[in-house]
């Protein structure tokens, strides 16, 4: 009998240790963790209304849940600022619009003077117009920092409509937060410029030592040659130029007396072979291309000398 109820009692216990997920108003069971997931999904898809809905059933379930409250509190305030957002556009065109048939009106007036229906319209825009400076000025203060484009225009729209302190310190800081953004994009220029620099940079040094390493001495002389153009007072830059160009000298004098030594042991073809290496290492230089033509000029001359025989 002990055995049995103790039993039981293990059995009542191990029920009451895990509770099956709440049922929520449209029937389903959803654990706390499902509701809030779902939410936050209904929340990034910008379907306020669902996500509300989903969190009040939630809190019907869950009621001391701090979580689902404050989720509900964030999702609530987002969608209050999203329709207010477009609640002020709308007041922005309705404005501007009322403004450009303004003139008309205006000009209606001028030319029957008499009508003092049309005078009572004008009178009743301009009213209607003022009238609005209040909320375009509530508009231009609560976008400053959430859509910046329609704090100007509504800064603007005040302004224009009615010049006060209010609208004039407004668009004073609208204009400072412009110009403070627009240092800031150009710091940010000259940072991402210096490390765009500092690549091609480190790329060109490690090309150029690649080549000369090579023996690519021109093609190293080249990338030098760019980097300096980058930055004329690179240390490094010019320390190597001057190694490879030394080298690149060397062994172009070596392939001068190389083929200066060919020529003279009549092996004329090699020896503009040679040659035309050492000009590929040093364009445009006069000794080399001299040489040159004065081999072909032999060359010539034999294979005239072979057709005749």
């Amino acid at each position: 009998m002990k055995q049995l109820l103790l039993s039981v009692l293990l059995l009542l216990a191990s029920g009451c240790a895990v509770l099956p997920p709440a049922r929520v108003a449209d029937g389903e069971s959803r654990s706390e963790e499902q509701i809030l997931q779902q939410a936050i999904l209904l929340h990034e898809k910008r379907q306020w209304a669902d996500a509300m809905a989903l969190l009040s059933r939630g809190l019907e379930a869950y009621p001391l849940s701090e979580q689902l409250a404050e989720l509900r509190d964030s999702v609530n305030r987002d969608w209050q600022l999203q329709k207010r957002n477009r609640e002020d556009w709308i007041l922005v065109y309705e404005v501007r619009a009322l403004q450009k048939k303004l003139p008309y009106l205006e000009s209606l007036v001028e030319i029957d003077p008499e009508n003092y229906i049309t005078k009572s319209r004008l009178l009743f825009w301009r009213s209607l117009l003022e009238s609005r400076v209040a909320g375009l000025i509530s508009c231009g203060s609560l976008h400053l920092h959430l859509d910046k484009p329609l704090a100007e225009q509504c800064a603007t729209l005040a302004d224009e409509i009615k010049p006060t302190e209010q609208s004039a310190h407004l668009l004073g800081r609208i204009r400072q937060e412009e110009a403070e953004e627009e240092k800031k994009a150009r710091a940010r220029q000259v940072v991402r410029s210096k490390r765009e620099l500092e690549r091609r940079r480190t790329r060109l040094l490690e090309q150029a030592n690649e080549d000369f390493s090579s023996g690519a001495y021109q093609e190293s002389i080249s990338r030098l040659n760019q980097l300096l153009v980058l930055n004329p007072g690179d240390r490094e830059a010019g320390e190597l130029l001057d190694r490879v160009s030394r080298e690149r000298d060397r062994e172009v004098e070596r392939l001068l007396a190389y083929g200066d030594r060919l020529y003279r042991e009549e092996q004329i073809e090699q020896a503009v072979s040679v040659w035309e290496s050492a000009d590929k290492l040093a364009p445009g230089r006069t000794e080399i291309a001299s040489r040159i033509d004065r081999a072909m000029k032999v060359l010539q001359k034999l294979q005239e000398i072979r057709q005749v025989e």
